[in-house]
């Protein structure tokens, strides 16, 4: 039903709210070229601009150079909105062949009918190996109501990045990171630096993320066991409080001017962390490549999640970059060779030459184990802290639903509220509640089964 929902109304939608972003992009694309006439063309979209793009190109060479049969061709789009322009094109019968595509996004899309199932272009051996190999993790992350849409090409997860200096300056030895929770706190505090005006000129501790942070202290919010949301929970709630007793510490106001005078989003060396203005940082497992770029000879440390007392270790919530085929493909073959070329679910000591080109987390331990992968993790020893939260008991996929970007949307407002002191924690997980539950049953109103 809601597949039909979105194909009967798609072109109001498109006069009211999608049309502009999609012109701006097709203006902005840069649109693709053949240099090997005599093979079928793949179109590949992806989103990475800058140095970015110039190693997604590198692996488009090598598969080019690897067979006779294709041509993937790439084509960058913006990231803002790239999602919109995708379905679009698939509605409109002139998609690409493959793209990647962010892992959030994927539910909402596959819920609209316009994804193929990649189970169905695997051979039996292939489809036997996808389902005892790879992440669990990683594989859940790329499926809706049991069938495979996406198989990642570099999945994301997070952790506590360390400068061992600053440490050491303090008396604390990096390799022996805090057991609990409440113990990181004390840490962050005696790291923290501030002025004659009580302004932070140094930042301790960073922590963020509730959606994930919830799983180290026995919660979350999916129980993928029973399909059901889980919200306003105990443990839930116990994250939260934690977390906001940690920046009322900090001060709201102070952390804000602190982070308005930072380059939060450079990926070019300005990162905070990079020159020391934060002492531990929350963030991914990119954060390797840009330290290794910028300043290589950099002592830190990569902790993975600090549980409370009591708390679950190596929590991780997965999400990061997926490959998926639109069903109105016209090269879905070789779609699906380049995908297996790039993703390992063939060939993974192949595929780990791809990983290791922009420092990404693999699909499967095969992956991980094969040497170029290993030899990576030699020259970036640190990056092994996200492949044991990745093979822990702990790494979790995001909840699969087809309204999976509302919803974390709102746990993020949820926490926000709940950081700022607007609201109490229990009141910002109570009205994330109802908030959610009443979208859920306009949604049901309108025809969606989810």
């Amino acid at each position: 039903m809601a597949t039909n929902f979105v194909r009967k109304n798609w072109k109001a939608l498109v006069s009211t709210v999608l049309i502009l972003p999609v012109l701006y992009m097709v203006a902005t694309a840069k649109m693709p070229h053949k240099q090997y006439p005599g093979r079928e063309k793949v179109v590949f979209w992806h989103r990475w601009g800058g140095y970015w793009e110039k190693v997604v190109q590198r692996i488009v060479d090598r598969f080019n150079a690897s067979q006779n049969d294709y041509e993937v061709v790439p084509m960058f789009t913006t990231g803002q909105g790239s999602e919109t322009k995708f379905m679009l094109s698939t509605i409109g019968g002139d998609p690409p062949d493959v793209m990647s595509m962010g892992s959030d996004s994927l539910p909402s899309i596959a819920s609209g009918g316009l994804l193929t199932d990649l189970e169905t272009l695997m051979t039996p051996a292939e489809r036997e190996y996808f389902h005892r190999v790879p992440y669990d993790a990683i594989r859940r992350t790329g499926q809706y109501r049991g069938k495979t849409y996406g198989i990642t090409i570099g999945a994301d997860l997070m952790g506590y990045y360390v400068n061992c200096q600053q440490l050491r300056e303090i008396g604390y030895d990096p390799d022996k990171p805090p057991k609990t929770f409440e113990e990181l706190v004390e840490l962050g505090k005696k790291l923290t630096k501030r002025d004659k005006n009580g302004n932070i000129i140094r930042l301790g501790l960073n922590v963020d993320d509730l959606a994930t942070q919830a799983i180290a202290w026995g919660g979350g919010f999916y129980d993928r066991d029973t399909n059901k949301l889980t919200m306003n929970t105990p443990a839930n709630l116990a994250c939260l409080k934690a977390l906001a007793e940690q920046r009322q510490w900090v001060g709201f106001e102070n952390a804000s001017r602190f982070w308005s005078s930072q380059n939060t989003g450079s990926s070019t060396g300005a990162w905070p962390f990079i020159p020391g203005a934060v002492s531990i940082t929350y963030d991914g497992q990119w954060r390797v490549d840009e330290i290794h770029r910028a300043k290589p000879d950099m002592d830190y440390r990569i902790w993975p999640i600090i549980p409370p007392a009591g708390g679950k270790p190596l929590a991780g919530l997965l999400g990061g970059n997926f490959m998926i085929i639109p069903t109105s493909a016209k090269n879905k073959k070789g779609a699906f060779e380049f995908l297996k070329f790039w993703s390992g679910v063939t060939h993974p000591e192949r595929a780990a030459e791809c990983f290791v080109a922009g420092g990404w987390i693999p699909l499967s331990p095969d992956v991980a184990n094969a040497p170029a992968y290993q030899k990576f993790i030699k020259e970036n020893p640190q990056f092994q802290t996200f492949i044991d939260i990745l093979s822990g008991p702990n790494c979790q996929s995001k909840p699969s639903v087809g309204y999976l970007q509302y919803y974390l949307d709102q746990i993020n407002r949820a926490q926000g509220t709940g950081l700022r002191g607007s609201k109490s924690p229990e009141d910002a997980l109570k009205d994330l509640e109802k908030t959610v539950n009443t979208e859920l049953k306009k949604r049901k109103e309108l025809g969606f089964d989810d």
